[in-house]
């Protein structure tokens, strides 16, 4: 109760679950995973997309050699992740941090795919 996990859209300043995407079948969708080495306490993430996958371009601007198809990612305290959706699965989806601790601590967002 006395840590609230956070996941932050930088475009719109919106938080956990009032972050509001909307996709389209088809779309691809580049997404930059920041995870603050200053927030209230920095650790490790693995980000979980229900019903999508993506692959890993770079972590901290470093290409990513090995590309495969993930539906979760582990995002290091300090580390910059770019990952690319393939949008292809329609319906009402989650996005979340795979620890049990830090989800229900907040740390997630609801999607939605037409």
């Amino acid at each position: 109760d006395m840590v609230k996990w956070r996941i932050v859209d930088q475009e719109t300043g919106n938080e956990n679950a009032d972050i509001d995407w909307k996709f389209k079948v088809g779309d691809k969708v580049k997404i930059r995973i920041f995870n603050d080495p200053k927030s209230a306490h920095p650790m490790q993430h693995p980000i979980h997309f229900h019903g999508q996958r993506f692959l890993v371009l770079s972590r901290g601007g470093v290409p990513e050699t090995n590309l495969v198809w993930k539906d979760t990612t582990l995002v290091r305290a300090g580390e910059t992740v770019d990952i690319l959706i393939d949008i292809s699965n329609p319906g009402a989806w989650m996005a979340h941090c795979h620890i049990a601790e830090h989800l229900e601590g907040g740390m997630m967002f609801a999607f939605r795919v037409e």
